[in-house]
């Protein structure tokens, strides 16, 4: 039987508790995340962390926008029309971020002209933390700083990342298309990137 009438204590619990689950915390391989559209087929390194839509099922991804990182200006998913778009979710804290970063700076490299990178720094409530984590693994891509995860909601109706690292790529027509779950090597997230690039 549904239950109708939740006061407002309730829907705050909830609501907090979406959010809890939302970050829940640097998790590099989730066995049990929710996958849907996708088994990894192709990505055997990400199996079942994989959530792959069809062309033919993608929805437009929300518009993620923010403060940089270091700096005053804005950063938008929606100021690269025609390439593709990568969002890596990542915190200064975490140990699979730091493992992973390397890897994201030469793909965002080696895809130049096919893809724009961004990262989205949560959790860290100080920006210096975040700071020398760009400077220690040489990220020249920006990255939002999103100490609450307030940007990440904008995900919450589609692909919402559940776990610390993860990687959004939303295709050359602004459709969300893949989610991985937990860190990513250089060699993967380049494929992934040549397929979304080319219509796959």
């Amino acid at each position: 039987m549904p239950v109708t009438g939740l006061g407002r204590p309730a829907r705050v619990t909830g609501a907090l508790l979406a959010i809890l689950l939302l970050f829940a915390g640097c998790s590099a391989k989730d066995p049990n995340a929710p996958v849907s559209g996708g088994s990894g087929q192709g990505y055997p390194e990400v199996g079942r962390r994989l959530t792959q839509i069809p062309p033919d099922q993608r929805r437009p991804a929300p518009e993620v926008s923010g403060r940089a990182l270091g700096s005053d200006r804005t950063v938008s998913s929606t100021a690269y029309p025609g390439k593709v778009v990568v969002l890596n979710i990542w915190g200064s804290w975490c140990g699979p971020c730091r493992k992973e970063a390397p890897d994201l700076q030469a793909a965002s490299e080696q895809t130049k002209s096919l893809a724009q990178f961004i990262g989205i720094n949560t959790k860290d409530r100080s920006e210096a933390p975040a700071e020398a984590f760009v400077r220690a693994n040489g990220l020249t891509y920006p990255s939002i700083y999103d100490p609450d995860g307030k940007t990440l909601l904008a995900f919450a109706g589609d692909l919402p990342p559940s776990a610390i690292p993860s990687t959004m790529i939303i295709d050359n027509q602004g459709r969300l298309a893949v989610r991985v779950l937990g860190d990513i090597s250089r060699v993967t997230l380049v494929a992934m990137i040549n397929d979304v690039a080319s219509g796959k």
